[in-house]
């Protein structure tokens, strides 16, 4: 059965919110986790990413300077939330793998990647960096999705569950201010198209990289590091991308900002996915 998203134009329930300590980390199972490198390096660089959400908050707050609303909710929900997300991983990596020195990796990830992390790579319009906002939370989310689906240790599959939840959260209140940002700035849904394939192209993007390497680089300290691990990582990700990938939900996700009338929707999704599915065969 495909799993299909809520409406993100229906009310946003308020929730009760998890938090790492309520997790239940006495039951972690390491031994049926610790000798799988590719969730080892999938999680490590995880966790740096979701670690850097100060960062991206302060650039988002410049962008939307003014927007009481919309600075009220990143800084007092969204960040918050991505910062426990990083907290999460990082604790059950360092629970898991308690020779990976994450501290040093993160350093090493952090000084790289702060680099390329600025405001000049918003999108023009807050329009446009909403829809933006919304495919990357389109990512997450089915990322954290698959993730919980090809996992085999209960607390793991516990947390993505966890995180995949509240990424969709942001994906809904990313889009409720995109509705209201495209009745203010009259955008065109070809700006918009824009901007969902800008985020579409990004990603590989240079995160996955620079998280992998340096997280190999202190894993394996031995080894020198060069794009073939990488490469080979990847290829690795995309035989389970294309059994265990939510495409059906990440592609109504995207299309979603489009406002397609319903039957043009209806043709588009299928031959969205089939194109999704091929192109990770390839």
């Amino acid at each position: 059965m495909s799993e299909r998203l809520a409406d993100p134009l229906a009310a946003i329930e308020p929730r009760p919110h998890w938090t790492v300590d309520q997790l239940p980390w006495g039951e972690l199972e390491s031994s049926r986790i610790a000798s799988d490198e590719t969730m080892f390096f999938l999680l490590a660089s995880a966790s740096f990413v979701e670690t850097m959400a100060d960062l991206y908050t302060e650039n988002l707050l410049e962008h939307y300077a003014g927007d009481q609303e919309v600075m009220s909710w990143l800084s007092d929900h969204w960040q918050p939330e991505e910062l426990q997300h990083g907290v999460a991983l990082k604790r059950y990596v360092q629970t898991v793998w308690p020779d990976f020195d994450w501290e040093l990796a993160y350093r090493g990830f952090f000084a790289e990647y702060a680099r390329l992390c600025n405001a000049e790579q918003l999108e023009v319009t807050r329009t446009q960096e909403l829809v933006a906002r919304c495919m990357v939370e389109t990512g997450t989310s089915s990322y954290y999705t698959m993730l919980r689906d090809v996992c085999e240790e209960p607390l793991l599959k516990r947390i993505a569950h966890n995180i995949r939840n509240d990424e969709i959260g942001h994906y809904k209140y990313f889009y409720r201010y995109f509705k209201q940002y495209a009745e203010r700035e009259d955008v065109s849904r070809w700006a918009i198209v824009q901007a969902l394939w800008t985020r579409i192209r990004e990603i590989d993007a240079e995160d996955g990289l620079i998280a992998y390497k340096h997280a190999f680089q202190v894993r394996h300290p031995d080894i020198p590091f060069d794009s073939s691990h990488y490469e080979q990582f990847r290829k690795t990700l995309n035989t389970i991308t294309r059994a265990h990938f939510p495409f059906e939900m990440a592609v109504r996700m995207t299309l979603k900002p489009l406002d397609l009338p319903p039957p043009v929707e209806r043709w588009s999704v299928p031959l969205v996915v089939s194109g999704a599915r091929y192109f990770l065969k390839h």
